[in-house]
């Protein structure tokens, strides 16, 4: 990972970091009919995410992290866990209103 990324990244607060995750995930939604794009903003989204495992300011939310992590996998992957996009659209939505 960049490390001027990943700099940057750590500066911003968990919620700030998950408005950001939440905003690729939304373009990629929006991007249904296009699946190399879909799938471009959902790396990206799943990419922050780790960022965000990674950054020590967020060791006490490691475990929704995690989940955060498998639930975006899935979705783009074998969609075990049959989230709707709908459904992650809207858990990252609720970061927006804590700014």
């Amino acid at each position: 990972m960049d490390s001027v990324l990943k700099e940057k990244w750590f500066k911003l607060s968990l919620v700030q970091q998950m408005v950001n995750i939440g905003n690729e995930v939304k373009r990629g939604l929006k991007c249904s009919s296009d699946p190399e794009k879909k799938s471009m903003f959902f790396d990206k989204a799943i990419r922050y995410t780790q960022l965000s495992m990674e950054d020590p300011q967020n060791a006490h939310v490691l475990p929704e992290l995690s989940i955060c992590k498998e639930v975006l996998e899935d979705y783009c992957g074998e969609h075990k866990l049959a989230c709707t996009g709908e459904q992650i659209s809207r858990y990252y939505q609720a970061y927006q209103y804590l700014l």
